[in-house]
């Protein structure tokens, strides 16, 4: 894994230039710059370069962390699916509707929001201070959930028969009501809300560890063995 802190403050100095893949990469959006982290396109908000250093400092760090990680245990194939995949990292939503990470499907949605097009298909890490503390205290794996979904949507698409079927029985059964959550109290699980949150929260918990109970690949087999051979038929 390089370190990230020379490669920041080489970015900081005049004659700095980002790392770029090659000469088919596309331009950083306006505002922002173009780096590659663990072979990841991250389009980063000049703010965080020029004016809020320490916090730009503290958001890639902890991102360049996560996709060191996620690379560690993703088969090549998926990771190069997922690797097509930009990523956007801001200071904070200027709308208030994204208060850490989420991922864009529609164009549409974007523009009709105020929100640039070229976010479209990417994961938008938009409020840096939100990512740093949020990961440190219950999220370790948000990068991964938030690639997830870019996997969910360009990849498997939303109407992945298997995974609405696996979803539906889960949510028959009860399981996911009332689990035990990382600060120690009982949540319904978020993987409840629809079948891309549930693809998306068991993915976290199938390679790293996850907020809500089943947190880790064994308690996942345990708790929903339907899902967890899915998951392992679909990663791999």
């Amino acid at each position: 894994m390089k370190t990230l802190l020379g490669s920041f403050l080489l970015l900081l100095g005049a004659s700095a230039t980002p790392q770029e893949s090659g000469p088919a990469s596309p331009a950083a959006p306006a505002g922002h710059r173009a780096l590659e982290l663990e072979g990841f396109r991250v389009h980063v908000d000049l703010r965080l370069l020029e004016v809020q250093r320490e916090l730009g400092a503290s958001a890639l760090q902890e991102l360049e962390n996560q996709l060191y990680r996620l690379r560690r245990v993703v088969p090549e194939g998926p990771l190069e699916k997922l690797r097509a995949v930009p990523l956007f990292l801001g200071v904070e939503d200027e709308h208030g509707r994204h208060p850490c990470a989420c991922y864009h499907p529609s164009r549409e949605w974007l523009v009709a929001h105020g929100y640039p097009a070229e976010k479209e298909r990417s994961v938008d890490i938009a409020n840096a201070a939100n990512f740093v503390a949020w990961t440190r205290e219950v999220q370790p794996w948000m990068v991964l959930h938030e690639l997830a979904h870019a996997y969910h949507h360009q990849v498997l698409g939303h109407e992945h028969a298997e995974l609405l079927q696996a979803f539906e029985q889960a949510r028959a059964s009860g399981r996911y009501d009332a689990v035990l959550y990382a600060r120690g109290d009982r949540q319904r699980h978020y993987a409840l809300s629809n079948p891309q949150e549930y693809f998306a929260e068991g993915t976290e918990a199938y390679f790293g560890t996850n907020d809500f109970h089943p947190f880790v690949r064994a308690e996942l087999k345990e708790v929903d063995p339907a899902l967890h051979a899915l998951l392992e038929k679909i990663w791999r």
